[in-house]
């Protein structure tokens, strides 16, 4: 499922955290699922590198990289805070005990904002009138387009 998910959004650019995180979370303790979708994405993006990198405007992979960069540790170091807080409730249900967490909670609640950005229309206009406002071009990080 990793390899496809990767493999679809090589073309997409989008969508491997927001289908694959949710399908490892059943299977994994949401901290595992996470690393193990980052493990993913590390290994999607180096064979994005190699297949793009010489058409890449370094300027622009500095300006977005750097901050991304330092976000994700900010982010990995916010899920290991969250992940030793205390469980918020617990329950039973089917003679099974469940657990809610502050770190489910979050990235519950992570999972339904950006699925509604998704479907709201007007999101979408943002965040490409902002692309095209970044690069004056709708041509990405890329010098020129493919041939």
């Amino acid at each position: 499922m990793a390899v496809f998910t990767a493999g679809v959004t090589l073309f997409s650019g989008f969508g491997l955290g927001t289908i694959l995180m949710p399908a490892f979370a059943l299977f994994f303790p949401v901290p595992l699922a996470i690393a193990a979708t980052a493990v993913v994405h590390f290994a999607n993006n180096i064979f994005k590198f190699g297949l793009m990198a010489k058409q890449a405007d370094w300027r622009v992979v500095t300006r977005f990289g750097l901050p991304a960069a330092i976000a994700a540790l900010a982010g990995a170091s916010l899920l290991t805070w969250f992940d030793k807080l205390p469980a918020v409730a617990s329950y039973t249900l089917g003679g099974s005990a469940y657990e809610i967490t502050v770190v489910k909670a979050v990235i519950g609640v992570l999972i339904v904002v950006f699925a509604l950005l998704e479907l709201w229309p007007l999101s979408s206009a943002c965040v490409f009138a902002a692309f095209v406002a970044t690069r004056r071009r709708a041509v990405g990080i890329l010098r020129r387009p493919f041939r």
